[in-house]
């Protein structure tokens, strides 16, 4: 760790006034007395702080060097694609020696600006890198740029991006999904050999199954979310976007680990060399087609998934029906808690308050002065949600956050105990299929009202690993006539990355074979 010294502020104690405001605005009714006891007591918390000032804050070591690069041209940002383009190599040697990399935009590399897809950021520029970046790096990665990415990474649609809509470039008026849609697209176009994505609703494999990728959420914590802008804390997951399985398996294995900075992580995990075990073969492996999983998709996806599910023997696996009824109930329990926390995370400027960790106080000035400067400027999504949590929180406090999050509690046992019964579930990744963009500026209030709809509609499968916390790898399948690819999701037992991927890699070859 290196330290990052700070100037010291002047801090102002507080009037009588100011703290007989608050002791209103808290309905304690206290008398004067009582106020002026309390003005006190903070002005010597207030102190504390100017000792706070003089310290050095500990920032994760900057090992590679690197300028701050450029922001590409329109007619270079393939699909808008590319939110910022630099040249850092890491070490000479290493497991991703020769691979090329993009880094989401809501991940920090130092010294190379990060606006998180948001007019709100932008001139943002981090001094610490992120630790899934430094472990690219450490194996040899190159990073060739920044990925573009929804405003605050709130949308599952490629829509809010601040260059405007992210799409593949021989589609265009197709929707390359979000919030890690261009990562996603830089992937397909062979931009990069590999790409990181965020994942808090189904960002990774979203946008990985509308271009035809490889998109895996980790289990939760597998992975260390350090330096990363969070959403909500309990759901954020970061996780590789690449061309196959083989490479997905190397990706993990090289930024998979506890870094002891984020307090999402058990601190005891072992990582196996994924891509070792990548090609064993499998036999007498059970699938277990998930209902509800089913249930949610338009008929052409559930058509296209199952008959794929029908050619599954030749690759010797068994297929089983399983059950998990809060499945279909997952946006509601995702309504009940995640509004209150993104709500809670922007407000404290992206310091979540979750545990332990390093809290880039950088970052969270940015975000501070960003919401009381230029509020205005945020997509529409994020202030939709923003909105929908302030109710929240004025008519019910944090009793429906406190709900949600004991359903997952359940929804999770039912994931467990359908997973008792086989290997891994399989069930369609998107329930809709990709559609055309209706309007290149979504500016009127109906067609963003449309979009933030058919956003939180896409997510109906993926989001529920994000609530549960086990793995998930999505697989293409082959592609729409409309411009979408149909793709298979994979779901496994916690830290069993290991069964999904080698799940993975074994009909990723009845794929291609069938082609």
């Amino acid at each position: 760790m290196s330290y990052e010294k700070f100037v010291p502020s002047l801090h102002q104690p507080p009037t009588v006034q100011e703290i007989q405001q608050i002791t209103d605005q808290l309905h304690f009714n206290s008398s004067t007395d009582q106020v002026e006891a309390l003005t006190a007591i903070a002005s010597e918390a207030v102190g504390a702080l100017s000792l706070l000032d003089t310290f050095c804050d500990p920032v994760p070591e900057v090992k590679y060097p690197r300028t701050p690069g450029y922001r590409p041209q329109p007619q270079d940002r393939v699909g808008n694609a590319w939110a910022w383009r630099c040249d850092v190599q890491g070490a000479p040697t290493g497991k991703l020696s020769g691979k090329t990399f993009a880094i989401k935009d809501n991940t920090a590399v130092a010294g190379v600006p990060m606006s998180n897809g948001s007019r709100l950021l932008q001139g943002y520029i981090p001094e610490y890198d992120a630790t899934v970046v430094t472990r690219i790096l450490d194996a040899g990665g190159r990073i060739l740029g920044k990925s573009s990415c929804d405003d605050f990474c709130l949308s599952a649609m490629g829509f809010s991006a601040l260059d405007g809509y992210i799409s593949m470039p021989d589609t265009p008026d197709y929707r390359a999904g979000g919030s890690s849609g261009g990562s996603a697209v830089l992937v397909a176009t062979g931009e990069v050999d590999m790409a990181l994505g965020a994942d808090q609703g189904g960002s990774i494999r979203i946008p990985a199954a509308w271009t035809g990728t490889v998109g895996l959420k980790p289990t939760f914590g597998l992975v260390p979310y350090t330096g990363l802008v969070p959403i909500e804390p309990t759901v954020d997951h970061a996780g590789p976007i690449t061309r196959n399985v083989t490479d997905c398996a190397l990706f993990l294995e090289v930024i998979a680990g506890n870094d002891g900075l984020d307090g999402r992580q058990r601190t005891n995990m072992e990582i196996p060399e994924y891509s070792k075990y990548v090609e064993l073969e499998l036999e007498g492996r059970k699938l277990g087609v998930l209902k509800e999983g089913f249930d949610t998709c338009v008929p052409e996806t559930r058509a296209a998934v199952r008959e794929f599910l029908e050619d599954v023997a030749v690759a010797k696996f068994g297929l089983v029906d399983v059950s998990v009824p809060l499945h279909q109930h997952a946006p509601a329990i995702f309504t009940g808690y995640f509004y209150n926390g993104c709500l809670n995370t922007l407000q404290m400027g992206t310091a979540p308050q979750f545990a332990q960790g390093f809290y880039p106080t950088s970052l969270e000035k940015a975000v501070r002065q960003g919401l009381q400067s230029s509020a205005g400027v945020l997509a529409p999504g994020i202030k939709c949600f923003s909105v929908i949590g302030e109710l929240f929180r004025r008519r019910y406090g944090n009793h429906y956050y406190c709900r949600g999050r004991n359903m997952v509690l359940e929804l999770a046992r039912q994931y467990d105990e359908a997973l008792s019964k086989c290997d891994v579930i399989v069930m369609p990744t998107l329930t809709h299929v990709s559609s055309r963009f209706t309007e290149k500026k979504a500016t009127d209030a109906k067609t963003q009202e449309a979009y933030l709809k058919e956003s939180l509609d896409q997510i109906g499968n993926t989001l529920v690993t994000d609530l549960t916390g086990h793995p998930a790898l999505t697989l293409p399948l082959g592609k729409l006539g409309d411009g979408s690819k149909d793709s298979l999701m994979i779901v496994g037992k916690k830290f069993d990355e290991v069964t999904v991927l080698q799940v993975a890699r074994t009909l990723e070859k009845l794929i291609v074979a069938r082609q």
